[in-house]
């Protein structure tokens, strides 16, 4: 639209509405001040054009009531009518239009641009709006921001700490600061800092942001803000006397209580009640929704307060962790859910399923069958219970818990669940076990929250784990290069904040698990342990355990790694310093206690209570479960009915409850780990076969 088209529209509406306005004043009557003009507004607070350039107002009245009076005329005053003028539509001309509002002229007579500041007004029923300044000046060919040095080591300023900037325009190199009125100001991540109208700049949370002063359509480059990051960070409850932090809670189901998570910069600098994230690493169990920790259910859990992108540490893309504050909630055990399901191929004519076991009810008892799409490969739940997923030879399904409805969610991802995210909306999958073609293999991200699939190709993917927070994901590979015929070894490193990142490895990685704490990944190779650092993905010194070590795994609520060899059970308690768990690389000590099974066992799964009360390893060739008991010692417990071995199993929330599948009689068994007793066993017929439950997953609850 021209000038001349949008004046002439402009103006048609502005008579209307005056007729309209001249002919509601004649009806009515009355004293009454509705719909009589009170206040009159005038938008942007100010203008910066060049000669010969227009900018559009914007204008509003109220009346005493603050309702919009629509039915007026508005007029326009200019405080220098040979710098500014403005037509009836509001178009705002930075020189003076000519007498139909076409053409803005923006030179003086003698040829030269106009520059300069005027006030503008806008007028209804005798009412004028506050002054707005408009300044003319040159083109703006670049803009200079400026601001004090830092005058620190870290070149950061702490929380709630301002910066001053100042900007310069230029016109072709000549300095035009002084015509150009006021600069518009940004950041790029008003999380790190924010900045104000006149480009005072405050720390906000710890990372870097990028300050940028605007005006006439040009911007400066971007300068560095650096709001410091966190060396400590430290998780209490509220209300704690000074240097007397709480770093745990026994809690009942429902019970509340208030943590503050405090922050001692780079700086030295002290920030109560910093602006980090806290999480629980078992939202099934405990969950925390701003500061208020609420237990849920019997088990343990354990709360970290974290600086990590997007929310925290932006532009460092360094992960920092607080100390664990431990939850234990008391309870008896909760009802649940049991889904259990086989990978043997459905015989033709049936239809495959998983069937989930009711325990609320004496004897526990199967319920209908949720009918999939293709024959399951694997299960896994969000640690809340509320998103369950079921792997298939179909693609991707996701099963309502509440309603035990089955959804394809995406075909192309067929392989192994190998973890779910803690909020449940990331599912890393792996399709190694069923593509020998090394080059074919891929490992597959998907995404919930918006339904997209991430495919990487990448070789050997077969083991996986969240950190507690779930900021980020560490996948265990190996695999034979085709080309050398040399095993190879490697971690991959995902983050939906940074590009995924590959890293040399040793052994034949198998197995990880994260530590409670957050800041230490485990990586069992079949020779050693591997002990990686979250905040710059090196490695630490490798973790001693008695022998060889099969898996690896870990509680919630304590900085606990467990790992199963083939004589017995290392639970290796990390030391870990309030004073130092934000240093990176991160110091860590280890105090061994070994369990020996007195037998060899070739571990299939390494199960480890939520709250750390016990351990269970279920080996091939054994019919029984061995347990380890921390501080007490090993036993273990025989099944019942016959069969070969445990194949697969979950435990419930508590620890209490083991639920496994049994070859050779094919059956689903519930052991009390406490009482050391095989309780109860189940046929289920899957598929209509008699064949082996290897797939079995508690909803957490």
């Amino acid at each position: 639209m021209t000038f001349r088209d949008c004046m002439q529209s402009s103006l048609a509406k502005t008579l209307l509405l005056a007729a309209v306005g001249v002919a509601l004043a004649g009806c009515g009557g009355g004293s009454s001040n509705k719909n009589t003009v009170a206040v009159v507004s005038l938008t942007p607070a100010a203008v910066s054009i060049v000669s010969g350039q227009v900018a559009q107002l914007t204008v509003s009245a109220v009346d005493s009531t603050a309702t919009p009076v629509t039915a007026t005329t508005f007029t326009f005053n200019s405080s220098n009518p040979n710098l500014v003028t403005i037509s009836p539509a509001g178009l705002v001309c930075g020189g003076v239009w000519d007498s139909t509002f076409v053409t803005c002229n923006g030179n003086a007579p003698t040829g030269t641009p106009l520059t300069g500041t005027a006030t503008v007004t806008a007028t209804a029923s005798g009412i004028s709006s506050a002054p707005i300044t408009v300044s003319v000046h040159q083109s703006v060919t670049s803009i200079k921001i400026t601001a004090p040095t830092v005058n620190n080591a870290n070149a950061c300023l702490s929380h709630a700490q301002t910066l001053q900037f100042t900007a310069q325009a230029f016109h072709n190199g000549t300095d035009i600061t002084s015509s150009v009125g006021q600069f518009s100001w940004s950041s790029s991540d008003g999380t790190v800092a924010g900045v104000d109208p006149n480009g005072l700049a405050t720390a906000n949370a710890p990372g870097v942001a990028g300050i940028v002063a605007s005006i006439g359509g040009v911007s400066s480059q971007s300068v560095q803000f650096n709001t410091c990051m966190p060396k400590q960070i430290v998780l209490h409850l509220s209300g704690d006397p000074a240097n007397t932090p709480t770093l745990s809670a026994v809690m009942n189901v429902s019970d509340t209580k208030t943590v503050q998570a405090d922050m001692v910069d780079v700086n030295g600098t002290s920030v109560p009640s910093a602006p980090v994230s806290i999480v629980s690493n078992n939202a099934g169990v405990a969950t925390i929704a701003g500061a208020t920790l609420t237990a849920v259910s019997p088990g343990g859990a354990g709360l970290v307060a974290v600086c990590a992108p997007p929310s925290c540490g932006n532009g460092k893309n360094q992960t920092v962790y607080s100390n664990l504050f431990s939850v234990t909630v008391n309870g008896a055990t909760q009802p649940t859910t049991v889904y259990v399901g086989t990978t043997t191929i459905p015989a033709p004519g049936t239809s495959p399923a998983i069937v989930p076991i009711d325990t609320s009810k004496t004897p526990p008892a199967a319920g209908t069958p949720i009918i999939l799409p293709g024959a399951p490969t694997s299960m896994g739940f969000s640690a809340d219970g509320t998103k369950f997923y079921v792997d298939t030879s179909s693609g991707l399904v996701a099963v309502d818990p509440f309603t035990n409805a089955a959804t394809l969610i995406d075909a192309d991802p067929i392989g192994v669940i190998l973890a779910v995210s803690p909020d449940g909306t990331k599912v890393i999958i792996s399709n190694v076990k069923f593509q020998a073609d090394v080059p074919s293999q891929r490992l597959f991200i998907f995404n919930s929250s918006n339904s997209t699939l991430q495919t990487f190709i990448l070789p050997g993917a077969v083991a996986a784990a969240f950190t507690s927070d779930g900021s980020r994901a560490y996948i265990a590979a190996n695999f034979v290069d085709p080309v050398s015929g040399n095993r190879q070894a490697q971690v991959y490193v995902w983050s939906p904040v940074t590009t995924l990142r590959t890293i040399p490895a040793t052994g034949a990685p198998n197995s990880v698990a994260s530590i409670a704490a957050g800041p230490l990944m485990y990586m069992a190779n079949g020779s050693t342990v591997n002990v990686l650092n979250v905040c710059d993905n090196s490695f630490g010194t490798d973790m001693a355990t008695n022998t060889a070590p099969q898996l690896v795994a870990a509680p919630k609520n304590s900085n606990t790694i467990v790992a199963v060899d083939q004589t017995g059970v290392d639970i290796e308690t990390a030391n870990l310093s309030n004073d130092t768990i934000g240093l990176c690389p991160t110091p860590v000590s280890y105090t061994n206690e070994f369990q020996p099974f007195n037998v060899i066992v070739n571990a299939r799964k390494l199960l480890v209570a939520n709250n750390g009360a016990d351990v269970a390893v279920l080996s091939a060739g054994f019919n029984q479960i061995f347990v380890a008991v921390p501080g007490k010692g090993p036993f273990s417990i025989p099944l019942s009915g016959g069969g070969t071995e445990p194949v697969s199993g979950d435990l419930t929330l508590d620890g209490t409850n083991l639920w496994t599948g049994v070859a050779g009689t094919n059956t689903v068994h519930q052991v009390c780990i406490p009482c050391g007793t095989d309780i109860f066993q189940i046929q289920l017929n899957l598929n209509n076969t008699n064949a082996v439950p290897d797939l079995i997953a508690v909803r957490p609850k």
